[in-house]
């Protein structure tokens, strides 16, 4: 937990300048789901936090692996020992720049696309991802469905299992975001 603080302290550092312009998580859901012949599988995250600075685009959250429930605690054993080795690689994050060209003066709600370094499992990927931002007064949500593949984050797969994984899951992002003061 200490590393997650100093980490955000320090995505703090770098992404304030204008404070008025600074907004933090307060509430996250991150999900994945993944279908495959024999069995989904289906996890929620509620421990996501981060920072999103309006003034220079710049987004960051980061997220804590072993904190994924399951629906069955076998899946999260395996989740969390054979897949994802949590132990090893405790976090999942991003660290990128809103690129859409909108100043977000205004309350609304606007179509962004981010684009930055998404990690898991150890490994780093330049992404784009769309979604989609909604500011009102002095709160802002973000929401984003994409999908990474297993192959890309060298999450292995056990032959015996092949058919309860799919290659590629589908992640949705639902951050609520509040000013920082």
């Amino acid at each position: 937990m200490k590393k997650i603080k100093f980490s955000l302290l320090l995505l703090s550092l770098c992404l304030s300048g204008f404070s008025q312009d600074l907004y933090k998580v307060n509430k996250s859901t991150i999900s994945f789901f993944s279908e495959a012949p024999l069995e989904n599988i289906e996890a929620t995250n509620s421990k996501a936090q981060g920072l999103i600075n309006l003034a220079t685009k710049k987004i960051a959250f980061i997220v804590p692996i072993v904190e994924f429930d399951f629906e069955k605690s076998l899946m999260e054993e395996h989740f969390n020992e054979n897949y994802m080795e949590s132990a090893k690689f405790k976090t999942g994050s991003f660290n990128g720049d809103i690129i859409t060209e909108e100043s977000f003066k205004k309350d609304g709600t606007y179509e962004v696309e981010v684009s930055g370094k998404l990690t898991i499992h150890g490994v780093t990927k330049e992404r784009t991802i769309k979604g989609v931002l909604t500011k009102n007064k002095e709160a802002l949500s973000v929401v984003s469905e994409f999908d990474i593949s297993l192959a890309d984050y060298n999450i292995k797969t056990p032959k015996m299992v092949i058919k309860n994984i799919a290659e590629n899951v589908q992640v949705k992002v639902d951050l609520s975001f509040e000013l920082k003061k």
